[in-house]
């Protein structure tokens, strides 16, 4: 996995390198048209006709690189891009709405949402906003939609006025997550399962914003799926002389090759009774070309066998109770002996002693 990771790194960087070295070009080809527009005039090329690629980036330039690790967006870049929206955890936009673009030459175009890219606050629109992307494998441009800031556009949505009765698109600059009214709206269970779990208000008007109608997803049963009458359908009977599992789940629950194991199946036993009987076999065939030194040997220890362990008598008790008892004995006076030799002699106070080499006084 190490690997992989630096190896997804290194062709990451190669492919913004080749991005990089791509823009580069393309500012010295604009650099030239320009020129070549200013010196020739009318006999300048014609890039606008749409029978070449002037214009058009390539697949690795328009590529989102925030994906790969390498440019990651400041968080705080993407929190004040959503924060009109409610913010990235709990973003009030969907694909299906109806937004306005703010920025660019677009701007005040009106366009649905294709896919929201929350972590890096983005949006693709389905019409607008869109660049000219060469074809590759000699296929021709085409148009292919940008993502755009979530700061750059705002939503847009029918409300009408209790004053006047009239309806009218209205651009919202913010929208809040709340939690939803059951009382008011009816949420369906498919609702809560594939859309969001909360609603869109409008905080200064108080108006809750209907999500885009979602559509359910149709999933094909394959041959190994468990259907939900499979799941439910009980297949396991036990009573009181059965195990309270099946054994496929004993099996699972304990090492199934353990040689503690008590419970063997059938063909289990079976084949351990087949290789006793053939080791048996060859025990006899062996026993049956024994010398008469290997059948002395035999029936020497079968004897020993039957006779079991030895066992003392009183007698043989007796004497090895003396033994212990002089052992002891002995080993108390030689102990005792040692301590007496070794204890040190107290000092004598000779000072009142008359001297040996002195005479009478």
């Amino acid at each position: 996995m190490e690997q992989e990771n630096v190896d997804s790194k290194l062709r990451s960087r190669m492919a913004l390198r080749s991005a990089v070295e791509e823009v580069r070009q393309n500012l010295k080809d604009a650099r030239k048209a320009r020129k070549e527009d200013w010196e020739l005039g009318p006999l300048a090329p014609k890039r606008d006709l749409g029978f070449n690629d002037y214009g058009a980036f390539k697949e690795n330039v328009r590529q989102d690189w925030s994906n790969y690790g390498l440019h990651q967006p400041n968080p705080k870049v993407v929190e004040q891009r959503c924060a009109w929206a409610g913010g990235v955890k709990q973003l009030n936009l969907a694909p299906g709405d109806r937004v306005v673009i703010q920025d660019g030459p677009d701007k005040g175009k009106i366009d649905r949402i294709r896919s929201v890219q929350p972590q890096v606050g983005t949006v693709t629109l389905e019409h607008r906003h869109q660049a000219v992307v060469q074809g590759m494998f000699g296929n021709p441009s085409r148009p292919q939609p940008m993502p755009i800031s979530i700061g750059s556009v705002r939503l847009v949505y029918p409300i009408t006025n209790p004053e006047t009765g009239v309806t009218r698109d209205v651009v919202i600059n913010q929208l809040k997550a709340v939690p939803p009214n059951m009382q008011s709206r009816n949420m369906s269970l498919d609702r809560w399962q594939y859309g969001k779990k909360w609603d869109r208000l409008v905080p200064g008007l108080n108006v809750v914003i209907p999500w885009p109608q979602v559509e359910v997803p149709e999933f094909e049963t394959m041959a190994a799926d468990t259907v939900r009458e499979q799941v439910e359908d009980r297949s396991f009977y036990y009573g009181l002389l059965s195990p309270p599992m099946p054994e496929q789940v004993v099996d699972e629950l304990r090492n199934k090759f353990s040689k503690f194991r008590t419970r063997h199946e059938a063909w289990y036993i079976e084949k351990k009774e087949a290789e006793e009987a053939l080791k048996k076999g060859r025990r006899e065939a062996i026993k049956s070309m024994q010398t008469p030194l290997d059948e002395f040997h035999e029936k020497n220890q079968e004897a020993r066998a039957e006779a079991g362990e030895p066992e003392l008598s009183e007698e043989m008790l007796a004497k090895i109770g003396e033994f212990m008892a002089k052992k002891k004995s002995a080993a108390l006076e030689n102990a005792g002996a040692a301590e007496v030799s070794a204890a040190p002699v107290p000092p004598q106070d000779n000072t009142n002693a008359p001297s040996p080499t002195a005479g009478p006084q």
